[in-house]
């Protein structure tokens, strides 16, 4: 008896192939793990069930690898689902799923009858083993057939050596059990809910909502944008609770990786907490997926496929009839639009409970002739003295440590934008010239301002290094500098809050302060040019450049001053009165005007190859394009040693993955490409 089956392999096979085909004896449950020859080597392969016979001779699955954990059922429906979404093969989409480790640290060990004639390198292979990538080198010509014809004849016997899964014993503390908001569990039409959590103040509700959850007998995944902030909150966690909990994180050393995972398939911990790579945790009994700060860029993978946490989590939540959890200071406007959907609950801080740093707006716009004072501007200057005079702290926010290219009209600060994209547009000081990130189109700098008629533009941004320069000419105390360069690492960040701790003075500061497992509590937080991340040229930046000014804000205790060429951009607003209603407003207008998410879909394709063949390869992606999708590039990309393409797919819908999916099952040779959704 011969059953085919399809059986996905990490390999960039042509999108549409779900998997590879093979031929076992025997049926062999969906999620196993198997052994498989790819070419002229061995692989381990995940099986995703049978398949329909074919006329093709089948190469056959070596043997099913029993030692290895097979895959939960929805994992396996995942990978299946993230391969028509992203566009990937299965194979891709399970490799994301897996610790490195697996490959790296599982050895295979095949014990051979003393009778049977082997090289003495094969003999070796009983006592060391080999990974699998070098098992067939080890075994010698014809690997997959020696070792298929050893097993069936019982000459050989295969089975693969694991690290021991980790196991921890629980923290020892007092039970507690916490008040749980209703809306966390109340029956919804379709039996689950999503809440959507505003706010700061969170960890609470998330300890209650974990703490029953567990009680329930069900499993939790809780995923955060940093490793700090999922190391943190574990801490937390075991604290109050007393229960395991297991960090998952691309941080870990392979080994420790893949002993955690196993550790979690065999049921060891109640919580998985960590980052992307926690998202896929190998929990068959998930009741809560919590997505804290949801909107943050690093719940987005950069490798392939390149999916967002938000979404994931929304598919785990659904297949495992779970509660999911958004939570953000400020969440994602795709986010918010769900608000008013059945079986979605939104909850926020009261009404008159915020007690935040009080926000001065100041107007940049023809202020000041002095070139400082667009850096350090008078309100400012005089806000950091009488601070420090006191004794107290400040903080100065910086977008970047670079120069920030951004051309603004110096009478009404108007800034020009990409007529077709409604993104900022980049100024390029060098060739000036203006450029969009999304279509690559390029304009020469307006002469006339469309909306005051002012003739004098200037490009405006600046760098840590400059205003460490100029907060240490006020000579009003000790200054440091926080930014990439002076801090690579987390241990970096800590040992300079520490240190503006114990000095005081002012810290000039990126999004890196942020990230710190303690931000600093100041007197007042002066965020430079408010401008560099609100004009950004993403549609994302107003979102993302407010959610961040929205933290700085909650590190001052007294004041929060923001330096502006925008005072009356919506998310200067929103920041001021403490109300973001009206900013969504306005962000929804938008997005539905220009097709982006969540009233539309933008997809991008990168192409990569050399020269000649990527960008001929890039124009007939244009052909590619489905009914009612408009086209934006190709646009050549700089960077890389090779040539790469882009282009942008955009629509009032999800775009048609069919005329996309058959280009790429056949690209042309030479190039390869890689697919993001809405990025």
């Amino acid at each position: 008896m011969t059953v085919p089956l399809l059986v996905a392999v990490d390999a960039p096979l042509a999108v549409g192939d779900a998997a590879l085909t093979y031929a076992a004896s025997a049926p062999i449950a969906p999620g196993a793990a198997v052994l498989v020859p790819l070419r002229t080597r061995l692989t381990i392969g995940y099986v995703l069930g049978e398949a329909a016979a074919g006329e093709r001779p089948l190469r056959p699955v070596i043997a099913v690898l029993r030692d290895i954990p097979p895959l939960p059922h929805d994992l396996v429906a995942l990978a299946r689902w993230m391969s028509d979404y992203h566009l990937c093969s299965v194979g891709e989409a399970i490799a994301a799923m897996l610790p490195p480790g697996l490959m790296k640290h599982a050895r295979l060990t095949v014990s051979l009858r003393p009778d049977v004639t082997v090289s003495r390198r094969a003999r070796s292979l009983e006592s060391r083993g080999a990974e699998v990538a070098s098992l067939h080198r080890a075994i010698g010509p014809g690997a997959a057939a020696l070792l298929s014809r050893w097993l069936a004849e019982g000459s050989a016997r295969l089975s693969v050596v694991l690290p021991p899964a980790e196991r921890r014993r629980p923290a020892s503390a007092r039970r507690v059990r916490l008040r749980v908001h209703p809306a966390l569990w109340s029956p919804s039409p379709n039996g689950r809910r999503d809440v959507l959590l505003l706010g700061g103040e969170r960890e609470g509700t998330y300890v209650a909502a974990i703490g029953d959850t567990v009680r329930r007998g069900r499993q939790v995944l809780a995923l955060f944008a940093s490793v700090v902030a999922a190391e943190r909150f574990a801490r937390r966690v075991r604290d109050v609770l007393a229960v395991e909990v297991m960090v998952l994180h691309a941080d870990l050393p392979d080994g420790e990786r893949l002993a955690r995972w196993l550790a979690v398939r065999r049921g060891g911990a109640a919580v998985v907490a960590g980052t992307r790579a926690a998202v896929f945790a190998p929990l068959d009994r998930v009741g809560l997926v919590l997505v804290d700060e949801e909107g943050d860029v690093g719940h987005r993978e950069q490798r392939v496929p390149r999916y967002h946490v938000r979404d994931i989590a929304r598919q785990r939540a659904e297949r495992s009839g779970a509660t999911l959890l958004l939570a953000d200071d400020v969440l994602s406007t795709e986010t918010y639009a769900l608000a008013g959907r059945p079986g979605v609950e939104v909850l926020g801080p009261r009404a008159g409970t915020d007690r935040g740093a009080r926000v001065v707006i100041v107007d940049l716009r023809r202020r000041d002739p002095e070139p400082e004072a667009e850096v350090l501007s008078p309100p400012l200057v005089s806000a950091l003295q009488r601070v420090l005079k006191e004794g107290e702290r400040a903080l100065l926010f910086v977008h970047r440590k670079g120069y920030a290219g951004l051309l603004v009209c110096a009478d009404c600060g108007y800034s020009p934008q990409c007529p077709r994209c409604e993104v900022p547009l980049r100024y390029d000081a060098r060739e000036q010239i203006l450029r969009c990130r999304y279509c690559h189109d390029t304009f020469p700098p307006p002469s006339v301002c469309p909306r005051c008629g002012g003739r004098v533009f200037s490009a405006r941004g600046t760098g840590t290094q400059r205003v460490v320069r100029l907060a240490r000419a006020l000579r009003a105390g000790p200054v440091l500098r926080l930014d990439s360069d002076v801090a690579r690492t987390p241990v970096d960040v800590t040992a300079i809050v520490r240190q503006f701790r114990d000095q005081g003075g002012i810290l000039v500061a990126t999004p890196l302060v942020l990230e710190a497992e303690e931000p600093p509590r100041v007197d007042l937080t002066g965020i430079v040019l408010a401008d560099a991340s609100l004009r950004y040229p993403d549609y994302r930046a107003p979102e993302q450049g407010l959610r961040a000014l929205w933290r700085v804000r909650g590190l001052a205790r007294s004041w929060c001053v923001v330096q502006t060429y925008a005072p009356d951009h919506p998310a200067l607003l929103a920041l001021r009165r403490h109300d973001l209603r009206p900013f969504y407003r306005e962000e929804l207008r938008i997005r539905r005007a220009f097709h982006y998410p969540p009233y539309g879909e933008v997809l991008s394709v990168e192409v990569v190859g050399r020269e000649g063949a990527a960008r001929q390869a890039a124009a007939s992606l244009v052909a590619a394009a489905g009914d009612g999708v408009e086209v934006l590039g190709p646009a050549q990309l700089r960077r890389g040693r090779q040539s790469r393409w882009q282009v942008m797919f955009r629509g009032p819908g999800a775009v048609p993955r069919g005329p996309l999916s058959a280009w790429l099952r056949h690209p042309p040779s030479g190039v390869r490409a890689a697919v993001d959704v809405d990025p």
